[in-house]
């Protein structure tokens, strides 16, 4: 049996994006007419039909956003969702949470499961995969279809819509200063986050402060695979003499504390430690963890808030938006007072 003709399939058959053919098949001056013509002979070809009841449910409000997230497991996260919860209970708004689990597959199979009028729109931050391939057509399908789409944390800049994210780069500029302040000179950089956006936005604020700063040296440990982590953080804490540890991910911090602590290193009289993201696991550790907070709960209403401002704005001229929120130390067990 041959499968139902569909847009995706046309778009497969073609290799084009399926905005790109449900333009041609409307006939938008935005699509040449060669194009055109090649959607057409092959949507005749295969028998395709539009579907109208489709097209009909993207035109009702269901009051529904489809959140979709790369990871549960992660704490920042969890308090997210529960922040963008919270504010569409306040405007009788439903969520639909979805897992991609970094995969971009997955990503893009939810966002065209629920693109067919199920919902308003969607909050997302990226999967791994797709910061790491640069492909995100699927985004554009969402955009070009009319849905509104915020997205947050894990953003892809060549994207054009809104962003709700924190002060990644400045903030590990800031914790330079801190630890300068207490006298440390040999800052270790422990990731298990590298090839993240927001890993990455840290890592060059830092970077770009040491790299002003004289007599500062700087050592990375990072890796996504726990073992091979653990292993270089033992061998960097060995021979550099590491004064403080800024772990870009909570994995990375209560690792390298733990390894510490597996080699009689006393924390924070020998080595102190900062890790990215308030999180229940942070303040379990012992000593507890001195974290930068991202007040992800926070984070998580105030891009509730714009996507809701998005849909009750529907006949005005729309402006892109990128919303910083600025990071907060918390100072604990792990830094010397």
């Amino acid at each position: 049996m041959q499968p139902k003709p569909t847009l995706k399939l046309l778009a497969e058959k073609l290799q084009l994006s399926t905005s790109t053919v449900s333009k041609a098949l409307k006939d938008s001056s935005e699509i040449s007419t060669d194009t055109k013509k090649r959607v057409a002979e092959l949507a005749k070809l295969m028998g395709y039909r539009p579907n109208t009841a489709a097209a009909s449910l993207r035109n009702r409000e269901t009051r529904t956003i489809a959140v979709v997230l790369p990871d549960i497991v992660n704490d920042f996260f969890g308090q997210v969702l529960m922040g963008i919860e919270e504010e569409a209970s306040q405007h009788n708004y439903k969520i639909v949470i979805c897992i991609s689990n970094e995969s971009q597959e997955k990503e893009r199979d939810y966002m065209e499961m629920f693109s067919n009028g199920a919902v308003d729109g969607f909050i997302t931050a990226a999967a791994m995969e797709t910061q790491e391939s640069g492909k995100f057509e699927h985004y554009k399908d969402i955009l070009n279809s009319g849905l509104k789409l915020v997205m947050f944390d894990r953003v892809i800049d060549d994207l054009d819509c809104d962003k709700i994210i924190v002060d990644d780069a400045a903030s590990g500029s800031r914790l330079v200063d801190f630890l300068r302040s207490k006298g440390d000179r040999n800052i270790c950089i422990a990731s298990t986050i590298s090839k993240l956006s927001v890993g990455q936005l840290r890592e060059q604020g830092i970077r770009n402060r040491v790299d002003e700063l004289e007599g500062v040296h700087l050592h990375v440990v990072a890796h996504e695979e726990d073992a091979a982590f653990q292993s270089q953080m033992e061998e960097s804490f060995k021979k550099d003499q590491i004064h403080s540890i800024i772990a870009l991910d909570q994995r990375a911090g209560i690792m390298a504390l733990n390894k510490a602590h597996e080699l009689g290193i006393k924390v924070p009289q020998q080595l102190q430690v900062i890790c990215y993201s308030n999180s229940n696991m942070a303040k379990y550790s012992y000593p507890q963890l001195t974290v930068v907070d991202q007040h992800s709960r926070e984070l998580g209403k105030k891009t509730f808030t714009r996507i809701l401002n998005l849909l009750k704005n529907k006949d005005e001229v729309q402006v892109t938006r990128i919303h910083t929120l600025k990071t907060t130390l918390i100072e604990r067990g792990t830094t010397r007072k």
